[in-house]
């Protein structure tokens, strides 16, 4: 056939349809999906679709942080089958026969499950399925209270005090113990570091930190010396939120505070790498300058140089790698740098007040960590680690010249003291995978070396404390809805015996929403390298460690029970719970003779309380109240007859969230509180005055959700110093006042996402 020049013309408009065709249907070839909460328009993250042609195998991938995926859309009239589903959401299928983007409006269930936690379990499960009754705190939460560090995080739970120490830092207590029996975890490795058997919650950044999982109540079983009152895990961020990212967060409070840090991540083949990097600076505060650092009032020369809350300055940095071996095993390495400096100005010294005495305190810490976890045959799970951290604190006292500024360091006994930790932890676990078995076990074994020295310890010379622990637990389901758990723990260490510690914890389903939990479990706490080998001497005192220390022990028995309920598109949750608390051979610093101490194993100290937690969540509203109550008796002090002292605490927030708004109030009262003092004379008391912490914020999200900002206001009511009546510290106050917060501040946080899905 001869084709005619008539004809090419149409033969090249043929043409030219095909290919516009072809070019349509290469870009009709991506489906565009966004998932949204129902009620209010928000982004759900992470959701799962399943997406399919009918009658073929369903594939399936997650949104991403904003929501979003995209699926491939075949053209073949049939049309595809897609099913989102979430945790905390009613599962959503639907049939879509075009490739025009679609949004998928997902409805919270009436029974949400909790989130996913780790501490103390066999593997990753959610909180209400777990054994044991643990809280968990959220990136979110942690993102619009503002909290710096630990201690501003853990100001705002309930059964739990805050104490500040404005040279050693912030102590906590957990059901009315102290801080030495708290255990302090990142992603399941122990801090080191403690001073006077506290861990400075303070120094403990949460840049990079996913989620707070908090258990009350001993974990000894699972985690051996000092988590006797509690455990607090920081489980950090794993993975980067995009394939490249890199995230900038600034917070700056008017007084004075800036905290800045910036982490660059990237995922490639099947590698997660991580980066970050940050500086926090506080240039100190004193009630006397009124909350203004910048006020330009005239002041008596060089008195304003004394500040109650000291100049601290920190530098950090973090990498985390992950190697995916396949699609069971996974390595990861993870290491940590940090130093801190805080700067104790003196008062001039009298009659001319012409010099002063300053103190530098310097900490430098790094941590390395490695972990290694997978499948084993068809149903075993196996997860180790090894981590050795270094810690080292030096403090410095100079004696400054005001006029020339000129300082000389002072070489008077005890003026100077540089102390430092080395602990090596391992750890492995082998337990069975979680199906649809009624029999689970975990067996496991905790190596933990710790190396201490200091001009304070042994005379100068390394102490070494080894533990080999083997610990195993066994969790049964004789029938559906009631699953037993049984455990213990021993021990050999090298310079005290440890003791065999066992755990029974029980988790009755009666109905759908309900959940009963009871427990009985022995803790202990091993004495410290300081209470073993303390060694100083002044004109004053005389203190001296005692090796032949055994642990504290404690008996804890617990029950909580929980209720979760809707009514119409109104969710409710109540829960209430008591503990009990027996510890003996507490041990304490006694007086021997004239003015030399030592350590003793005399103390006992019993604690009981109860507490009332409730919420609901109504469309844009969610309110949390909750109130506690605790009782103690201490015996290690003496002409007080032991009284039982109480002390209550009350707790609400309500939280609004409408698309890319949010606004936060939240107030908790603590009442008045007995603390004991352990000082260079013994054991003291001191009565606490209660006080009011109420914080308010409101957050906003723009620029198609890469920045964030929070505004806000801290300390509402004003509190700084606490009165307090009874026995003081070195560094608590002035006087007989406590100091508590810097007073009401103004705040502000940006954060700033890049991102770029793919390459």
């Amino acid at each position: 056939m001869i084709r005619t020049p008539r004809l090419q013309p149409v033969l090249r408009a043929v043409a030219l349809v095909c290919l516009i065709a072809a070019a349509g249907l290469d870009l009709c070839a991506q489906l565009d999906v966004r998932v949204v909460r129902v009620t209010t328009n928000e982004a759900v993250p992470f959701a799962n679709i399943a997406w399919g042609v009918p009658g073929s195998e369903a594939k399936v991938m997650a949104t991403d942080k904003e929501g979003r995926a995209r699926v491939p859309c075949p053209i073949d009239g049939k049309g595809i089958v897609i099913r989102v589903s979430c945790i905390g959401f009613a599962d959503h299928t639907d049939t879509l026969r075009t490739c025009a983007p679609v949004v998928v409006r997902i409805q919270p269930q009436a029974l949400a499950l909790d989130p996913v936690v780790v501490t103390g379990q066999y593997g990753p499960t959610t909180a209400d399925q777990a054994v044991h009754r643990v809280r968990v705190i959220g990136a979110e939460q942690i993102r619009r209270t503002a909290a710096a560090n630990l201690a501003d995080l853990m100001r705002q739970e309930l059964n739990m005090s805050v104490a500040q120490d404005n040279v050693l830092g912030s102590s906590m207590d957990v059901q009315g113990l102290g801080g030495e029996n708290v255990k302090v975890l990142v992603d399941g490795v122990p801090m080191i570091g403690r001073l006077n058997g506290d861990i400075d919650l303070s120094r403990v950044d949460l840049s990079g930190v996913e989620r707070v999982e908090i258990i009350e109540g001993p974990m000894s079983v699972s985690y051996g010396t000092n988590a006797l009152a509690g455990t607090i895990n920081l489980i950090t961020r794993r993975r980067p939120k995009a394939p490249t990212s890199l995230g900038i967060s600034m917070q700056g409070e008017h007084i004075g505070r800036l905290n800045t840090s910036v982490t660059g991540g990237r995922s490639f083949g099947k590698s997660d790498l991580q980066l970050t990097v940050g500086h926090n600076f506080f240039g100190g505060w004193d009630p006397q300058q009124g909350g203004d650092l910048y006020d330009p009032t005239a002041r008596v020369a060089d008195t304003s140089r004394y500040q109650q809350w000291k100049p601290r300055e920190q530098n950090f940095g973090r990498i985390s790698y992950e190697w995916h071996a396949n699609e069971r095993w996974t390595i990861r390495y993870k290491g940590e740098a940090m130093t801190d400096r805080i700067t104790a100005r003196g008062l001039p010294r009298a009659p001319y007040y012409e010099s002063a005495f300053d103190e530098r305190y310097r900490t430098n810490a790094l941590d390395n960590m490695l972990f290694v976890e997978g499948g084993v045959g068809r149903a075993g799970s196996l997860k180790a680690h090894v981590a050795h951290n270094r810690y080292r604190r030096t403090r410095n006292v100079w004696l400054k010249d005001l006029t020339s500024l000129d300082e000389q360091l002072v070489t008077d006994a005890g003026s100077q003291d540089t102390t430092w930790f080395n602990l090596t932890n391992a750890r492995l676990t082998f337990g069975s995978a979680r199906d649809s078995a009624l029999l689970h076990y975990e067996v496991g074994m905790d190596v933990n070396i710790e190396e201490a020295s200091g001009e304070r310890i042994g005379q100068g010379n390394a102490e070494r404390i080894d533990d080999y622990a083997l610990f195993a637990s066994l969790q049964w389901k004789p029938v559906k809805s009631i699953t037993l758990r049984p455990g213990a723990r021993a021990a050999y260490n090298t310079q005290y015996a440890a003791p065999v510690v066992p755990s029974f914890n029980t988790l009755w389903e009666p109905a759908a929403g309900w959940a009963v939990r009871a427990g009985w479990a022995q803790g202990f706490r091993s004495p410290s390298i300081k209470e073993l080998y303390l060694s100083f001497a002044d004109v004053n005192h005389d203190l001296k460690g005692n090796p032949d220390l055994h642990a504290e022990r404690s008996d804890h028995v617990d029950l909580s029970i929980q209720r979760r309920a809707s009514i119409g598109s109104v969710r409710l949750r109540v829960e209430v719970s008591g503990f009990h608390n027996d510890v003996r051979d507490m041990i304490t610093l006694a007086q021997v003779e004239g003015n030399t101490y030592t350590y003793v194993n005399i103390g006992a100290v019993r604690t009981t309380g109860a507490s009332v937690r409730g919420g609901g969540e109504y469309r844009h509203w969610s309110l949390t109240v909750g109130g506690t109550f605790t009782g103690y008796q201490e015996q290690a002090v003496a002409n007080t007859g032991n009284p039982w002292r109480s002390t209550p605490e009350a707790q609400a927030s309500l939280t609004w969230k409408r698309n890319a708004w949010s606004a936060t109030v939240f107030g908790k009262y603590s009442g008045s509180s007995v603390q004991y003092v352990a000082d260079d004379d013994g054991v003291s008391t001191r009565t606490l005055g209660d006080f009011l912490l109420a914080d308010a914020n409101v957050g906003h999200r723009f620029w198609k959700e890469r920045m964030s900002m929070v505004l806000g206001c801290k300390n509402l009511a004003n509190v700084t110093n606490l009165q307090a009546t009874g026995a003081g510290g070195a560094h608590t106050g002035d006087g007989g006042t406590v100091a508590m917060s810097t007073g009401r501040t103004i705040f502000l946080r940006i954060d700033v996402v890049f991102k770029k899905q793919g390459g």
